[in-house]
């Protein structure tokens, strides 16, 4: 009777056991669909008038991009203590590649860059920085977009980087995401690699 009773219990915690074990593994199971769910609808696809910049650009775009994502918060910080924007040739006596006249400038085809376009503190508005002449093959010209808001006494400044196919285009009548897609401008999306091959599997 003894023997029985010891036994029945531990027949009752192995099941126990088991039974946790296996909710356990559901819990796991339905937290790891959720988070490869979840990662599928952040990824936002690209559209017609979009590159990403970790597979549609070629190496010395890609070195630009990155270096023009760097440079724009200093330039966007300038703006914000001195009101003004500064230009290029400032940005090359501060050492800001690409805008720097250096070996990373002659190495990545010696852009020539010029503002086109500048915001009003009072008003708002953009300021696009062009850069063209780019020597090296294939490419392209690009375009430094600041979208400057006011949200009540302060503002911000949204950045956008485009690139055009053309190393010598005509400047863009605006800075208007229509009229630049007309102009044959594309929008680079900084995608890293792992969201490149998300997109890519359809996640």
């Amino acid at each position: 009777m003894l023997t029985k009773s010891i036994v029945a219990p531990q027949k009752f915690q192995r099941l126990e056991t088991l039974a946790l074990c296996c909710l356990a593994l559901l819990v796991c199971a339905a937290a790891a669909v959720y988070a490869l769910t979840r990662a599928g609808t952040s990824q936002a696809s690209l559209l017609d008038w979009q590159l990403s910049s970790f597979f549609d650009l070629g190496p010395d775009d890609q070195a630009i991009h990155s270096a023009l994502i760097v440079t724009a918060e200093d330039i966007g910080w300038m703006n914000y203590d001195a009101g003004d924007w500064p230009q290029p040739a400032e940005l090359d006596k501060l050492l800001m590649p690409p805008f720097q006249k250096d070996e990373f400038w002659k190495l990545h085809g010696g852009v020539e860059w010029r503002i086109i376009r500048e915001a009003s503190v009072v008003n708002g508005g953009d300021t696009g920085y062009l850069g063209v002449g780019g020597s090296a093959p294939g490419q392209s010209a690009y375009l430094l977009v600041f979208r400057h808001r006011h949200v009540g006494a302060t503002y911000t400044n949204q950045i956008d980087v485009w690139v055009n196919k053309n190393p010598d285009p005509p400047e863009p009548g605006g800075t208007k995401a229509e009229t630049l897609v007309k102009s044959g401008w594309r929008q680079v999306i900084p995608y890293s690699g792992a969201d490149e091959r998300a997109r890519m599997q359809g996640k």
